[in-house]
């Protein structure tokens, strides 16, 4: 019998696993792989199932990116091989005008790239270029030339300077890219190999002693200098900076300036016929000008008035002077289309200056081009004739 009236019960067994029955938790340890009954394994597949799943990647970019870079680099690579082409093969530094004598009053430049792309230059020059030789069993005389002096003619030239001192001795000046030190002595070799007549050389110089008489040299820049005499192309040889002071534009197909002295010597020569004229010339102190070529050419040209000479003057008097000449040009043969652009020319002054404007008529200056390619041809005929007895040749 028990002590108590009350008997001792047996503890009651918990049926709900308790929070503190729980295992603890490794200090450290990943709660997953707690929660997992310690499996790493089911842990980190639970931990999987539970994130989200990663947004997938766009389509096309690394593609599209990388197409990119190829069209940039190829893009420039292009501009890389222009630039080389351009600085290395084409890009010309003017040196026919450094050649200028400096007492030079009349000066014509012409830039032949732009020339060659005119019409009747087209037309009527460049086909002298490719004729063959009278002698089939010769290459042209353009290969010929090229092979002796390895001048490509017209590809090598980018200028030709046209001077004259008085009117009467001239000289042209070739510049472009062109073989130094060879251009005479390539000459020379075509005469004494093809037994050209009349010929001789004379120190750097080469000489056509036949009409019409020719001197040819060659500055130390490459600069072809062919004149009427030895001693404008002797005073043409050197480089020189006289150019500028002539106000020569230095863009356009043609252009051209004229000095004070250039003036006063047309004055002379046109006052006994038309002493208007002349009497206006003297009033001029030098001009300048370009012609522009293409569907519809046009003149333009800028005159500065001598010492005490104003513009508006100036440019009414050479107004009435071009009214003037319509009438006596009426009677006269049609020069290059002189006629025409005569009677649209249009004076007018320009601050301190007059400028002069007209259109010049595009089937002049074809008929212009046919003349001049038709003495051309003349002339390379009568040089082709030139040949010598043995004994004629130095």
């Amino acid at each position: 019998m028990p002590d108590t009236l009350i008997e001792e019960e047996e503890p009651i067994r918990p049926t709900v696993t308790d929070d503190a029955a729980a295992p603890a938790p490794t200090p450290g340890g990943d709660p997953a792989e707690a929660r997992a009954g310690g499996d790493p394994a089911e842990a980190r597949a639970g931990e999987q199932r539970e994130r989200p799943p990663a947004a997938p990647p766009r389509p096309g970019r690394p593609r599209a990116a990388a197409c990119l870079l190829a069209a940039l680099a190829l893009l420039a690579l292009l501009v890389g091989a222009a630039l080389g082409v351009y600085f290395f093969f084409w890009r010309y530094e003017p040196t026919a005008r450094r050649h200028i004598p400096g007492d030079a009053n009349i000066v014509i430049r012409l830039e032949t790239a732009e020339l060659a792309l005119f019409g009747p230059v087209r037309q009527h020059f460049l086909p002298l270029l490719d004729e063959p030789a009278s002698d089939a069993s010769r290459a042209s005389r353009k290969a010929r030339l090229e092979a002796a002096t390895g001048l490509d003619f017209p590809s090598d030239l980018r200028e030709v300077v046209i001077a004259s001192t008085d009117a009467t001795s001239w000289v042209a000046l070739a510049g472009g890219r062109i073989p130094k030190d060879r251009f005479v002595a390539g000459m020379e070799k075509m005469a004494r190999d093809e037994g050209w007549d009349g010929w001789r050389r004379e120190g750097d110089l080469f000489i056509v002693d036949k009409l019409p008489r020719a001197v040819i040299g060659q500055a130390d820049d490459g600069t072809i200098v062919l004149g009427t005499d030895v001693e404008i192309v002797n005073a043409a040889l050197p480089a020189s900076d006289e150019w500028q002071r002539l106000d020569l534009p230095e863009q356009g197909p043609v252009t051209f300036a004229l000095t004070s002295a250039a003036w006063s010597g047309a004055a002379g020569v046109v006052s006994a016929v038309l002493p208007r004229a002349g009497a206006l010339f003297r009033r001029v102190d030098h001009a300048s000008g370009a012609l522009t070529l293409g569907a519809e050419p046009a003149l333009a040209m800028r005159l500065a008035p001598a010492s005490g000479e104003a513009a508006a003057a100036l440019a009414a008097d050479t107004q009435a002077l071009l009214g003037s000449l319509k009438l006596a040009l009426a009677v006269l043969p049609d020069v290059a289309g002189a006629r025409a652009a005569l009677e649209g020319a249009q004076a007018l002054a320009q601050g301190d200056q007059v400028e002069l404007q007209t259109k010049w008529p595009y089937e002049g200056l074809d008929r212009a081009c046919a003349d001049l390619a038709q003495r051309a041809r003349a002339a390379r005929d009568a040089l082709d004739g030139m040949k010598a007895a043995p004994s004629a040749a130095p």
